[in-house]
């Protein structure tokens, strides 16, 4: 606030200069000198979080919970309701990869409740470690598969799991105007995309799993797969009015691709603890 046109004092103005230099060295060695986390941490240390903990509704209810956990070791919070749905691919990745995590589950007659505190007011929503907040199920669904080792680092493999991924989005994108159509129209319209667009779109991801390797992205398992794998199961699971729980039986590819999925050891133990509702649809075929 020195106005340089101004003359001061000497006293006042080598003050001044000594004050400026020692300002000036100091913020040379906080950015040369200081550990790159110190500085992290002294970033992070001015911004104010949301905490969703706070304030929570009783109809929220928390499942997985890891006790004993140093505050810097909490799991990851995946917020979403009891069905599948958007956040099951997150919840499988975390499975496979042996990450910990909790599901903070929300009932749908209280949500509203709970939704201005979200980012965007939906779900699902993962929860940092610090208490910052992640939306949007393909964003979380990718960091969760990078923490878990099933995001590849090789950059075309990681576009061949993104394209098995966003065809699937395709997919079930096309039954999105059905849901605010009454029941009878609501299933009409659903068995005309499963004789039309849906059955197009189900037989180019046929063929796509005909020409990959052994899974989408190669010869390892990612997150693409279960992408895939999700998004098959959820279609025939029930939770859509009008599609046949027996829908891949047209679909051989689709049908066996989806069994050998299941039949992943970490897969098949998660749906053998929570196999009930829609989830029995995720679990292997009968022998």
């Amino acid at each position: 606030y020195f106005d340089e046109t101004r003359t001061l004092p000497t006293q006042v103005h080598i003050g001044h200069l000594l004050l400026v230099k020692s300002i000036k060295i100091f913020r040379g060695f906080s950015c040369q000198r200081c550990s790159p986390i110190l500085s992290s941490e002294l970033r992070r240390s001015s911004k104010v979080n949301f905490n969703p903990q706070q304030d929570r509704a009783p109809s929220v209810r928390q499942k997985g919970i890891t006790t004993g956990a140093a505050v810097s070791e909490m799991p990851l919070k995946l917020h979403y309701f009891e069905l599948p749905g958007r956040a099951e691919t997150s919840r499988l990745c975390f499975t496979v990869g042996n990450v910990s995590y909790e599901d903070v589950i929300y009932e749908f007659a209280t949500w509203a409740e709970n939704k201005a505190k979200m980012p965007f007011g939906q779900l699902p929503v993962l929860e940092l470690e610090d208490g910052k907040l992640l939306a949007q199920s393909g964003a979380i669904e990718r960091y969760v598969a990078k923490l878990a080792g099933l995001y590849p680092e090789d950059p075309l493999q990681a576009a061949l799991a993104d394209q098995a991924a966003f065809h699937m989005a395709d997919i079930l994108e096309l039954f999105v105007p059905t849901f605010k159509l009454a029941p009878e129209e609501k299933i009409k319209a659903r068995e005309e995309l499963l004789g039309g667009k849906v059955k197009e779109k189900l037989q180019q991801l046929s063929k796509l799993l005909e020409t990959s390797d052994e899974y989408v992205a190669g010869d390892k398992l990612s997150y693409g797969d279960v992408v895939v794998f999700v998004n098959l199961c959820n279609l025939v699971s029930g939770f859509l009015d009008g599609v046949p729980k027996d829908l891949l039986k047209d679909y051989p590819v689709l049908k066996a691709y989806r069994n050998r999925i299941a039949c992943i050891p970490a897969i098949k133990e998660f749906y053998e603890k929570r196999g009930e509702g829609f989830r029995a649809a995720f679990k292997p075929d009968a022998a």
